[in-house]
């Protein structure tokens, strides 16, 4: 086999790689041919082996040192991620005292919160004891006189309504408080999550 032969069935089974990369191969091997005389033109043929073991071999190569390069590319750290690891060593010092005082001030509102709904229920039940005992005393007194008796009477009914439209009102911001907190944390879990 000539060695134009040889070339031809080379860049035959050479047309699978990108341009670029036939194009460099092509030229290799070329300049391989063209530092050795027609008696070189044999043994380096021989050496290489058929055109198609000698483009498997070289397409393996190509693929080998591919994978390679990409392996090193991950491996070193984007010049973003430098940054931002440089960015978070030096906003620790600043950092944590932040997060406490915001975990601090997260913690008094969820404190103040749950107070104002326990002062509603303890101000619901106090209303509706003394509005219990008005209506008790109104019923009494109502013998002795009726416009005094109906009198408090009256303000005996509107305690206990105010009293049950207080626990109401209790259950129901409890109830868009604990709503509002799922949200907050389901934000929170999503955001991580992405």
């Amino acid at each position: 086999m000539t060695r134009e032969e040889y070339m031809t069935q080379l860049k035959k089974h050479l047309r699978k790689l990108p341009s670029e990369d036939y194009e460099d191969a092509v030229d290799y091997f070329n300049e391989y041919f063209n530092e050795t005389d027609a008696e070189g033109e044999q043994k380096l043929m021989k050496e290489l082996g058929s055109p198609k073991k000698a483009a498997a071999d070289l397409i393996s190569n190509l693929l080998d040192k591919k994978i390679q390069e990409e392996s090193e590319i991950k491996k070193t750290p984007s010049r973003s991620t430098l940054r931002i690891a440089v960015l978070a060593l030096l906003a620790a010092p600043v950092a944590g005292p932040l997060l406490a005082a915001l975990l601090a001030v997260l913690l008094a509102t969820a404190i103040t919160v749950l107070s104002v709904i326990f002062c509603i229920f303890v101000f619901a039940f106090c209303v509706l004891i003394i509005g219990s005992k008005l209506l008790l005393r109104g019923i009494v007194a109502i013998p002795y006189s009726i416009p005094g008796g109906c009198m408090i009477l009256g303000t005996g009914v509107f305690g206990i309504g105010a009293a049950i439209l207080l626990c109401l009102l209790g259950i129901y911001l409890s109830k868009w408080i604990g709503l509002l907190f799922v949200k907050i944390v389901q934000h929170f879990t999503r955001k991580r999550g992405n």
